[in-house]
């Protein structure tokens, strides 16, 4: 089973959420263009868009949840923000859908790599039960935090939120899906990866070097630069990508190895300019809802006076924030991982045994540690902010101080009606 075919289930529910335009050929396992899902995925742009334009300019009382001024002042501000990430996301997908097949294609030639030059076959068909569980979770978590929020508000409000629940569901799904097709981009790489790493760690430099393997190393260049618009590249010469006896040929074995690295380096760079805008405004739309809820708990617990409704306001506005919450911890965690994924990588090159009285060994390993330096893994938000465990401190931080702010316009307010 190819990556593709893999993915053949989820390809469905991301042609369904206008996230990818591309038709599945099942035959041959590959991308096809469909002019329908690039019609379809046009006219949800322009819709959303204007949808979102007409609530901006317009006093629109039918999705307005809170009695207070500054509490229809977050909501709006929420309400845009869901929408703009959704038109984000949904937009994003069709001007990279190039990226998103020569990311699969790349793949598929990865995983080629790996069984002909390496022996290791990719475990494809484990990989999507474990897709398609954590979908099932996320879907669930996601539906089950919803539900409770309507059921909550529905019993404590006064207003119509039925219809502002229904306007932020639908674009809120859709984010999710992103995110989910985000996790799912870079869990493939984090999994070749690791294989890697498995061989890596199963090199042996300290025998001689075969008759066999002085043939193949007769051209001292190893590699070739190609530079494109954004990067450069190190690709192996077609007679290196044809490894004579990889089981007898430890440091040819190193040479492929380095290869499809390289191959993965570049599938990041992709996947950053696939996802990189919906990162930046997904998190930046799960920041606003973050400290929206907050400012809601603190409200609640402003006004509280231990009844019933007061607790399942505050359980509403918390729970509200767990699929937002879950969205940026999952990304960071994952994005955490397979960054470092390199530096093992590193550490493991440096801790393999090596017969160092060989130059062509010694050789090797400095050229790989050099690329492992120079070519390190980064999964960023479009350039702006690098992806890992520190966006957690840096929104916590953001959002106390948001939160401040709010709160003193809060009670600025209450002071002027007094």
């Amino acid at each position: 089973m190819n990556i593709v075919e893999s993915i053949a289930v989820l390809q469905t529910v991301y042609q369904f959420a206008n996230l990818s335009p591309w038709s599945l050929d099942k035959k041959t396992w590959s991308f096809s263009q469909s002019r329908v899902l690039e019609v379809y995925t046009t006219i949800v742009v322009i819709g959303s868009s204007a949808l979102m334009l007409y609530s901006l300019f317009t006093d629109d009382i039918l999705v307005k949840a809170s009695d207070n001024e500054i509490g229809q002042t977050v909501d709006s501000i929420q309400m845009v923000g869901i929408r703009m990430a959704h038109i984000a996301s949904v937009l994003e997908s069709l001007l990279r859908k190039n990226d998103q097949r020569k990311f699969y294609d790349e793949v598929k030639e990865i995983d080629r790599m790996f069984e002909s030059s390496l022996g290791i076959t990719i475990n494809n068909h484990l990989f999507r039960r474990k897709t398609v569980n954590r979908g099932v979770a996320m879907f669930l978590i996601y539906m089950l935090s919803e539900f409770f929020i309507l059921a909550s508000k529905l019993i404590t409000t006064k207003h119509n939120f039925f219809l502002f629940w229904m306007f932020y569901l639908l674009p809120m799904l859709i984010c999710g899906i992103r995110y989910f097709q985000m996790f799912t981009s870079i869990l493939i790489i984090k999994e070749r990866l690791n294989e890697l790493i498995a061989v890596l760690d199963e090199v042996n430099l300290t025998a001689e070097s075969s008759d066999e393997m002085q043939d193949y190393l007769k051209n001292p260049t190893p590699m070739r630069t190609i530079t494109t618009q954004n990067h450069c590249r190190y690709i192996f010469s077609p007679k290196r990508q044809q490894e004579p006896n990889i089981e007898n040929s430890p440091l040819i074995k190193l040479v492929v190895i380095r290869n499809i690295y390289d191959r993965l380096h570049s599938q990041s760079v992709v996947v950053n300019h696939c996802f990189g805008v919906s990162m930046l405004i997904n998190v930046g739309n799960d920041f606003i809802s973050i400290t929206s809820n907050c400012y809601w708990i603190f409200i609640n617990f402003k006004d509280f006076s231990s009844t019933v409704i007061d607790f399942l306001q505050i359980a509403c506005s918390a729970i509200w924030s767990v699929p937002h919450l879950l969205n940026v911890l999952v990304l960071a965690f994952i994005c955490e991982r397979t960054v470092h994924t390199s530096v093992d990588m590193a550490l493991i090159l440096h801790r393999i045994n090596s017969n160092f009285n060989n130059d062509k060994y010694g050789s090797a390993v400095t050229q790989f540690s050099l690329q492992l330096l120079h070519q390190k893994l980064s999964l960023t938000a479009a350039g702006f902010f690098t992806i890992d465990s520190t966006l957690l401190y840096t929104i916590v931080g953001a959002t106390t101080t948001y939160l401040i702010i709010l709160i003193q316009f809060h009670l600025n307010e209450m002071k002027a009606n007094i």
